[in-house]
């Protein structure tokens, strides 16, 4: 079971494989080399190994452990750390200036301070970046090259300012933001946003092996909640949930006394406050991706589908490998080390979805729907089907 062997055919890519591949390393059968580290980065940490292991192994810990040995021994992917240098020089993993960060609150008139933080997360507010790669069809390492003389010339933040402006690719991206913060207030709950002051998560660090980086970081973002007096996180991104919910609290002592929930956990709690006007005019046929972080990671399977089945007119077809069954989309971090494996995940899994002839895939994670609209290019396929975010379901259903 893992979808990294099937889009590279050998054992080696595999669970099975990594495994005897360990083995072999620590019995000092073979060296930690740059092949090695290929092997273990040519994974996207999906988690469905660890799922489906018979007698409990985690498996993905043992493969993020394996990372963690090449990183140091300085054998870490190029990419990766250039990832990570972004995240420690400018806050966040795609590079990108702060002001294209907080661009997408403009208006809206959040707090920054309150109980109920929004943590509008890297991904949400830039994945655009991600998806305008994909368009271009220029591969990942020409375009790290080509932004790394940008910064030797210093004229990166400005190419990367003129892009943002003339292209917009967050704009998307941003308005599921917008549109979760209207929900929320329609649901009573008005929340704070850090803007220049949100720290990315961190999760990349700990993705890509860097361990003591990530509990140094984890560290200072937690004091950094402590001071602005958090008591509850709001997230859209299940990566962040993740982070904050279960790998925070092994490094930040009391870390979990604040309460970390996913959008579509408070949305399936107050049914009686929207569900009665939730419809669509049509019969509209809507699948869902289970984004492995919120089905296998966190085991959230039912909230998003509480949530659309709650809306009127909304017929849900599940796919072929759903709930804590799913079939990773080719994101995780593999889409930034091995992309060419991360399309054969996509291009397999966007076959699965548009199996169930729908007029919406609908997900709730952000780099699924980057990799999914990738996988819909890749075939390239004459259905115009609808990529969404769980939000922008639940904003139409009501609002439009």
């Amino acid at each position: 079971m893992c979808p990294s062997r099937d889009a590279d055919y050998f054992d080696a890519y595999g669970s099975r494989g990594r495994i005897q591949i360990l083995k072999a390393a620590l019995e000092g059968k073979i060296e930690l080399n740059k092949e090695f580290a290929d092997i273990f980065f040519n994974c996207a940490l999906c988690a469905w190994c660890t799922y489906k292991c018979p007698i409990g192994i985690k498996t993905t810990d043992l493969f993020l452990a394996a990372r963690n040995k090449v990183v140091k021994r300085g054998l870490a992917p190029k990419i990766s750390q250039k990832v990570i240098q972004y995240i420690i020089r400018r806050g966040n993993p795609f590079g990108e200036p702060l002001s294209s960060k907080i661009s997408w609150a403009k208006g809206l008139d959040l707090r920054k301070s309150g109980d109920t933080l929004l943590f509008a997360s890297c991904m949400n507010t830039l994945m655009g970046h991600q998806e305008l790669i994909h368009n271009t069809g220029i591969p990942l390492y020409k375009i790290v090259n080509i932004f790394e003389t940008m910064e030797k010339l210093r004229i990166d933040t400005l190419i990367r300012s003129v892009v943002n402006i003339v292209l917009n690719p967050n704009k998307k991206y941003g308005e599921t933001l917008r549109r979760g913060v209207k929900i929320l207030r329609m649901l009573g709950i008005e929340p704070a946003y850090l803007y220049e002051d949100e720290p990315c998560c961190g999760k990349p660090f700990h993705t890509y092996g860097f361990m003591n980086e990530f509990e140094q970081h984890a560290r200072k973002v937690a004091a950094l909640f402590k001071e602005k007096n958090i008591k509850r996180i709001v997230v859209l991104n299940p990566v962040c949930l993740y982070t904050f919910k279960v790998l925070y609290p092994q490094f930040v002592e009391d870390f979990n006394n604040i309460d970390v929930k996913h959008i579509s956990e408070i949305i399936a709690e107050n049914l009686d406050k929207w569900a009665d006007k939730a419809f669509f005019n049509t019969l509209t046929r809507v699948t869902y991706h289970d984004p492995c972080y919120m089905s296998r990671y966190m085991d959230l399977t039912q909230p998003p589908r509480t949530v659309m089945t709650s809306i009127r007119n909304i017929k849900l077809i599940e796919p072929r490998f759903a709930g804590k069954d799913t079939y990773c989309t080719g994101d995780g971090g593999i889409e930034i080390t091995h992309p060419t494996s991360a399309s054969k995940m996509a291009l397999t899994r966007v076959r699965m979805l548009l199996e169930t002839n729908p007029d919406k895939i609908v997900t709730a994670c952000p780099a699924c729907i980057t990799m999914i609209k990738l996988g819909i290019k890749l075939l390239e396929s004459k259905n115009r089907v609808k990529v969404i975010d769980l939000i922008d379901l639940i904003y139409e259903a009501i609002f439009k």
